[in-house]
């Protein structure tokens, strides 16, 4: 066996030209492939990431005819003991209580429908981190009443500024409308302009002093530390608190769950791709390898070599070409993906506004999963073995007596 390893190496060899034209045409083929599932993946994972943090998070609580009708009566009546659970619970990293109102915001320049966020800033920066996404301003430093944090979408439409008084006006619980005064304290960007341009946050406690009631909670939303358990985390609340209604992420944003369903199919698409390209490519060059040692391997055959070692001899001639070319492939994947993730992908001149309106960060970040790799290299040699057996099977069903008198 070994004797054979090392004519199959020096084989690949003796056509040095057309090795490395091969070698190269697979290492080329690997990356362009990694590099174009490792953009997808990190395109669709920020997505997912930026999704969870910055606005839906991993499971939300509501008052089950808030989810048909957002109105502001429509509370969670249990909010008190629900915080003091999640406080006390150590898989949950962080939750928010929210208060929400539709409601239309007035500017000297313009007047357009908002949704009006009520929040504990403390607990809404640790469970979103919107105080992170500020581009100027303060997160609610200034102890003054009636400030608000607008997105820069909206501010730039309506010709918001930092410190500029505007108008809220929305209903109470018993329909009534109310008006007033607020001052924009910050003004913040996320990922999505979409939501930038509808959402704006304001206190609690200044919506209690307006409404002149104690503070509502129209909504629970947290993270969980281990995703995974969030399942389980939400069957054990549903039993606990029946009379509220609890969503996980995929719920919620049923579009997210599709895009990362996408992605693993792209992934799959392009990694059949390659790997039949891989194939057609490998039985067109042992093809050729055999034809033009035709008389070598009748000679080879008619001195006593059984067709079992010739046959060994093409399958690893077939994956050292293989290996040799996935090798280099992923070497170049790996750095380059390395290089590209840690400085990024810059989109905002090729469609960063169409990108932000459906929650595509501008800067794409690739990646991939090692598993990725490992699975790559098992493919590989699985397609190297399948094309090698129609060009071994013609080595071996050679005739040694024709082989030699044909040359």
């Amino acid at each position: 066996m070994k004797l054979i390893i090392i004519i199959a190496w020096r084989n690949i060899w003796r056509n040095r030209r057309r090795s490395i034209i091969m070698i190269t045409a697979i290492t080329v083929g690997l990356w362009g492939g990694l590099f174009a599932a490792s953009f997808s993946h990190g395109l669709l994972e920020q997505r997912f990431e930026t999704s969870i943090e910055q606005h839906i998070s991993h499971m939300q609580i509501h008052h089950p005819d808030f989810i048909r009708d957002q109105a502001i009566e429509h509370q969670i009546h249990d909010w008190a003991e629900i915080y003091d659970m999640l406080s006390a619970d150590g898989e949950i990293k962080a939750f928010s209580g929210r208060t929400i109102l539709s409601g239309m915001l007035s500017s000297a320049n313009l007047t357009r429908g908002v949704r009006i966020m009520g929040i504990n800033p403390e607990l809404e920066a640790q469970t979103t981190g919107i105080s992170n996404h500020l581009v100027s301003g303060t997160y609610f430093a200034e102890e003054i009443a009636n400030q608000i944090l607008v997105g820069k979408k909206l501010a730039e439409k309506t010709k918001l500024q930092e410190r500029s008084r505007l108008v809220l006006t929305f209903q109470d619980q018993d329909g009534e409308l109310v008006s007033a005064a607020f001052r924009v304290a910050g003004i913040y960007q996320t990922a999505n302009s979409v939501f930038d341009e509808s959402h704006i946050f304001v206190l609690q406690s200044d919506l209690q002093s307006i409404l002149d009631e104690q503070i509502i909670i129209n909504e629970i939303a947290l993270l969980a530390k281990d995703a995974e358990a969030i399942p389980q985390i939400r069957d054990t609340y549903q039993e606990l608190f029946p009379a509220n209604t609890f969503r996980t992420w995929n719920e919620i944003a049923t579009e997210l769950s599709y895009l990362i369903e996408m992605a693993r199919v792209m992934i799959t698409i392009i990694l059949i791709i390659i790997l039949l390209a891989l194939g057609f490519g490998l039985v067109n060059t042992m093809l050729m390898s055999v034809f033009e040692r035709t008389r070598e391997l009748g000679m080879l055959l008619s001195v006593g070599m059984n067709k079992t070692r010739v046959f060994l001899m093409i399958l690893f001639e077939t994956a050292f070409l293989s290996l040799l070319g996935t090798l280099g492939g992923i070497l170049l994947s790996v750095g380059f993906i390395y290089l590209t993730s840690k400085r990024g992908i810059d989109l905002a001149s090729v469609g960063g506004d169409s990108m932000e309106a459906f929650g595509f960060s501008t800067v794409v970040y690739p990646s991939l999963s090692i598993n990725l790799y490992f699975t790559l290299i098992i493919l590989v040699i699985i397609t190297a073995i399948l094309t090698t057996i129609y060009p071994a099977l013609k080595a071996t069903r050679l005739s040694p007596a024709e082989a030699v008198r044909d040359q």
